[in-house]
């Protein structure tokens, strides 16, 4: 069969209904190039799928339910697009036991239905995860806010399901905490971004959903809000998470905002507040209770929204000042905005290469970098322009490109079918 057919090929294995071809499948990709966006309804499907594009030699784009495209690291046009978004069924789920097990395409708003008459939530809250499903929110594995107090998404991920690249099926791990089979290759594929197989079935642990949500807004200028968070991290009271954001980056004393939420039993979250802003010397702007709060930081994790360029930077905690400074860089250069974990030390910066073309951002951004990586930390780009990325690099110093991360691709992924790549 020869390779101009092969994606025509691929969807007529599906019924035609699953099928999306020609504009429909590029508005569905964000407006990517791709010859079709096809949905399996099951895991033989999505096996039968992954055989056929290693027999035709056609390239995939795995993804989840297309809220957030550039996550897959995706670096170039043309590709059939396997969505996940079908494979929504909930397989187990003990709240007893405080696990679930479901298909990668389970949205996040079906999970919280779910979960919310047990009292249980799963707080993972990076970029876009409101939005999307369980697999793909496992698939990037990138951290938010919440992850001082709960651990990354691998750190909660106990069991998946995943369809390699040549269309071999692996079950890894388990779906109880204490079971740790196959837990080196649960982290490997979680954060892999579908460049080593499509992740099909996930199983996590839940956590008690705290019986109050309280945020105090901050706001002021960069340096002003630097010294709150620096009050904040230093402080042994049991913040859950800490978040800056920076509007007009650029200006020489930029418009700032820090969030610190709070979680816990009523009268623990208002003590902590009391006591944290008593600490620190500082009084909040604003305070957010319950589900003010939660819609708050909800609308945070859609930040990065569809920006043309991510940035993200992370180092020590310790260095977040510096990090902020190479960061406002970076942003003065693209009109962005930044917003920076203030306990996990990770800046990110959002904006649009600028008119002078791509030369001189890479230039800076190259420089950033090495500045970055001098004092122990390192520069990803979550989302950019191809030229951009070409010339910077998706990573530094131990990114994904090195001989490692060669010989995995070639243990799963031996024909390079899957098109993503991991940061």
């Amino acid at each position: 069969m020869s390779t101009a057919t092969a994606p025509g090929a691929l969807a007529g294995l599906l019924p035609e209904s699953r099928v999306l071809t020609g504009d429909a499948a590029s508005q569905w990709a964000g407006d990517r190039e791709v010859e079709a966006v096809l949905f399996p309804a099951d895991t033989d499907e999505v096996q039968t799928l992954i055989r056929a594009a290693n027999e035709t030699g056609t390239g995939l784009l795995p993804a989840g339910a297309g809220s957030w495209p550039g996550a897959g690291g995706w670096t170039r046009s043309g590709g059939v697009i396997v969505s996940t978004a079908r494979l929504d069924s909930v397989f187990h789920y003990e709240p007893a036991d405080l696990t679930l097990t479901a298909g990668a395409g389970l949205g996040w708003r079906k999970l919280a239905a779910l979960l919310e008459p047990n009292g249980q939530w799963l707080p993972m809250d990076g970029p876009g995860a409101g939005e999307g499903t369980l697999g793909g929110a496992v698939a990037c594995g990138v951290p938010g806010p919440l992850r001082a107090r709960y651990g990354a998404p691998r750190d909660n991920v106990l069991g998946l399901e995943v369809v390699t690249g040549e269309g071999r099926l692996l079950r890894i791990g388990g779906r109880v905490v204490k079971n740790v089979a196959g837990y080196d290759l649960v982290r490997l594929f979680t954060g892999s971004r579908g460049s080593l197989g499509v992740i099909t079935r996930v199983s996590v642990r839940l956590f008690p959903r705290p019986g109050a949500d309280v945020t105090m807004v901050f706001e002021g200028g960069v340096g002003e809000m630097l010294e709150v968070a620096r009050g904040v991290r230093a402080s042994a009271l049991p913040v859950a998470a800490a978040e800056m954001t920076v509007r007009r980056a650029g200006a020489a004393g930029g418009e700032s905002q820090l969030a610190v939420r709070v979680l816990g039993g009523r009268e623990e979250a208002d003590e902590v507040c009391t006591r944290l802003a008593a600490g620190i010397g500082a009084a909040p702007g604003t305070t957010l209770r319950g589900g003010e709060s939660e819609v708050f930081h909800r609308r945070r994790t859609a930040w990065e929204g569809r920006s043309p360029l991510v940035v993200r930077l992370a180092a020590l905690p310790g260095r977040l000042a510096a990090v902020m400074g190479w960061a406002r860089e970076v942003a003065a250069r693209t009109g962005g905005r930044l917003a920076a974990d203030v306990l996990g030390g990770v800046v990110r910066v959002k904006g649009s290469p600028a008119d002078d073309g791509t030369a001189g951002l890479a230039g800076k951004l190259v420089s950033v970098r090495r500045e970055v990586e001098a004092v122990g930390g390192t520069m990803t780009l979550s989302r950019a322009p191809r030229e951009v990325a070409a010339r910077v690099g998706w990573t530094g110093v131990g990114g994904g490109g090195g001989p490692l991360a060669r010989k995995l691709k070639s243990l799963f992924d031996p024909c390079r079918v899957l098109r993503s790549r991991c940061p």
